[in-house]
């Protein structure tokens, strides 16, 4: 991890200074000494540690780069040079593997903790939030790696390393992993403020730290690692290690999602709220909330890549907007697997009985977010009421699907215009902390009426009906209801993709290799005067093997690392 050039952003006074004093061996000498003694360049430092966070956007590729739900059964991209091709083809070898970027940024936390001496803080309020804030982004890029690999090595302020330094680590094991991102978490949390003034969104807050300890405590809960030992989980579903309470990980992470929702502000306030304005067609706001910022009244959002504003050609928008007249690329394309995923209106599943559903009419009495999630055959987009069947000219077969994704495309941004939108990767928000409560307490509980409220909360927000209580009696169809919740909630937010492993315990059959292996379907539309006809057609046969659930440790990081373990099946 030697020789990582760092450039130092001089952020405070708009100005971008690149020394190479740290792309020398990173023992403290004078240049080190000169950035951290002095606070508006070790403020700078610390800025710049946010620099790692992904934008998740344009996840994979680099021409069009795509994100990873394509790589699930939410979307296809279905050029070759899109990114999640691998995937879908089953190769994992350094696909969104990030563990040079994840480092990298570890590294930077880490030389700021081990001189944080020299620091001169003006104050003890400006020194706890800096320093909480470079543990709670220590704790999420150690996360990273944790979820897709299982334990990694755990390097500290004490482990920069200089030339002559025996760079050989073991994995260390997941437990070692999880108790050392729940140790920064509890610094941070201790430290955050709950708010920030204006000029400071974007960065770390209370609840963001809190909202990352409820992730990881439900993933670690979850069957994939709560089952497995040493690299690769938690060795059992009670602590009697890590605060030995005695509590199962699903009553913890309740709690700690619980935590979230109920935070206050310094005025008693709740912290964050779903957002909702009082608009007539109640999902307005979901469509809305992905373009609002906390200054805009949106106080769901809790932690966020903080970005300016950007315009068509950002392949943020450009790779997501429809194709044809509409200039944009066209590459995120929802599959039928995932269109299916949407309830009827009254709440019952499309093959449920008494659900209503029209194989003639299949868009109609849909869930309320269909429509703001989904860009289907006769519905209207930027004032064009939009043919996608087989002969639709202005597409000109540029999709494959049938459809192009509603969610995240501001409708305002064109081809040809200089209008521009708020457009920030989120990674927290609070609907996430009610079904992160939800689904936890009732694997502990049951389905008690707290996790029915929980569920129906999110719902209500989009003008979603309750769910049908005869058909969530029990924990199993509870639990099945939840995750096709998050299935619609979240989609397209890389929730998916973690939530069908981590479900998963590695065998043939489970719900990712039924979900991301096997058949894609698309809808195929034919229109022959005001006669339309809707079939559902096979066009891929997507790879995912039971040890896919985590990913494989790159082959260069192998070869680099003799002692590191490579995870089973690869």
């Amino acid at each position: 991890m030697n020789n990582i050039k760092y450039i130092l952003f001089i952020l405070i006074l708009g100005l971008v200074s690149c020394d190479d004093f740290l792309d020398r061996a990173p023992s403290v000498n004078l240049e080190e000494e000169e950035v951290f003694t002095n606070f508006v360049n070790a403020q700078a430092f610390q800025a710049d540690i946010y620099s790692g966070l992904p934008n998740r956007f344009n996840a994979l590729g680099s021409y069009q780069p795509v994100p990873l739900s394509s790589a699930s059964d939410e979307s296809e991209s279905n050029q070759g040079y899109h990114g999640t091709k691998p995937f879908n083809m089953g190769t994992y070898d350094g696909v969104d593997a990030r563990i040079s970027e994840n480092y990298t940024a570890i590294r930077k936390a880490n030389l700021l903790l081990k001189n944080v001496a020299l620091i001169p803080f003006p104050d003890t309020e400006t020194k706890n939030q800096m320093l909480g804030e470079v543990y709670f982004l220590r704790a999420f890029y150690y996360t990273e790696m944790l979820k897709r690999f299982g334990g990694m090595p755990i390097l500290t302020e004490e482990d920069l390393f200089v030339p002559g330094d025996d760079l050989m680590r073991p994995r260390d094991t997941y437990r070692d992993c999880f108790a050392f991102i729940m140790d920064d978490l509890k610094k941070a949390i201790e430290m955050l403020p709950v708010t920030l003034n204006t000029n400071e969104y974007g960065r770390a807050t209370k609840g963001a730290a809190m909202a990352l300890k409820a992730r990881v405590l439900l993933y670690s809960a979850s069957p994939l690692f709560s089952q497995k030992t040493g690299i690769w989980g938690m060795g059992g579903t009670v602590d009697d290690w890590y605060e030995k309470d005695g509590k199962t990980w699903w009553i913890k992470a309740a709690e700690a999602a619980k935590a979230v929702i109920d935070l206050t502000d310094e005025s008693g306030e709740k912290a964050y709220e779903l957002y909702q304005t009082g608009a007539d067609n109640k999902a307005d706001d979901y469509e809305k909330l992905f373009f609002k910022r906390r200054e805009h009244g949106n106080k769901e959002v809790i932690f966020y890549k903080h970005e300016a504003p950007i315009g068509f050609s950002n392949d943020q928008i450009n790779v997501w907007m429809p194709s044809g007249d509409f200039g944009g690329a066209g590459a995120v394309q929802p599959t039928q697997n995932f269109v299916d995923l949407f309830e009827m209106s009254n709440g019952k599943f499309i093959d449920e009985a008494g659900a209503g559903y029209d194989e003639n009419n299949p868009y109609a009495n849909r869930d309320p977010r269909f429509y703001k999630i989904i860009i289907y055959h006769g519905s209207t987009w930027q004032g064009i009421k939009l043919d996608l069947s087989t002969t639709s000219i202005p597409f000109n077969g540029t999709f494959l699907t049938g459809y192009f994704v509603r969610k995240y495309v501001p409708e305002e941004v064109k081809k040809n215009s200089s209008t521009t939108a708020y457009h920030n990767w989120i990674y927290f928000r609070l609907a996430e902390m009610y079904l992160n409560y939800a689904e936890a307490l009732n694997e502990a509980e049951g389905p008690t009426q707290n996790v029915r409220d929980a569920v129906n909360t999110v719902r209500a927000r989009s003008g979603v009906v309750a769910l049908p209580a005869d058909l969530t009696s029990d924990k199993k169809s509870m639990r099945k209801r939840i995750q096709r919740e998050r299935a619609i909630e979240l989609c397209f937010e890389e929730h998916r993709w973690w939530d069908a492993r981590r479900w998963s315990t590695g065998e043939e059959g489970e719900l990712a290799t039924s979900w991301f292996g096997g058949q894609m379907n698309r809808m195929v539309i034919t229109q022959s005067g005001t006669n339309v006809t809707y079939s559902r057609e096979a066009y891929y046969t997507r790879i995912f093997q039971p040890s896919n659930n985590l990913y494989q440790i790159p082959l260069t990081e192998m070869y680099k690392n003799t002692l590191f373990v490579q995870n089973p099946g690869y």
